[in-house]
């Protein structure tokens, strides 16, 4: 009986750790530069300036090479956008981070050449995305205008 029973409890504890692992936790799940590929365009996402994400209400996380590929992924029916919890940029100037975009300041310059020659950058401050537009130039976007 008290076999049974230690049995049950280890099962069960297993059964609720992988329940807890499976729902995953909030916030951007890691890209894998150099091997995961873009949900959109197919091109391996290398440069981490750029690299965006997406992740479903359910937990599901796409990744992209150029923030233009998620808008055209999500535009083009790849994941309805009311399906979708959370949206991730990197911040320009410390691009290992992944934050929520709609807090996130934006710069579209020909000169910053992203992948998909999207060309606009993300900035965790304003003072840093003043910064790259004094070297580089171009115009400050909100997160609104890229789906316009």
């Amino acid at each position: 009986m008290n076999t049974f029973r230690s049995l049950s409890i280890v099962f069960f504890g297993w059964v609720f750790t992988l329940g807890i692992v499976a729902c995953g936790g909030d916030g951007p799940k890691p890209i894998n530069f150099g091997k995961d590929q873009c949900a959109h365009c197919r091109m391996t996402v290398s440069d981490a300036r750029f690299a965006s994400q997406l992740v479903t209400a359910k937990g599901r996380a796409y990744n992209f090479d150029d923030v233009q590929c998620m808008v055209a992924f999500v535009e083009g029916g790849g994941v309805a956008r009311e399906e979708v919890a959370h949206y991730y940029l990197p911040d320009y100037t410390n691009e290992n981070k992944l934050l929520s975009a709609d807090r996130l300041f934006l710069l579209k310059s020909e000169s910053l050449k992203s992948p998909m020659r999207g060309d606009i950058a993300a900035f965790a401050s304003e003072a840093d995305l003043e910064k790259v537009r004094h070297i580089h130039g171009g115009e400050r976007m909100t997160w609104e205008d890229l789906w316009k």
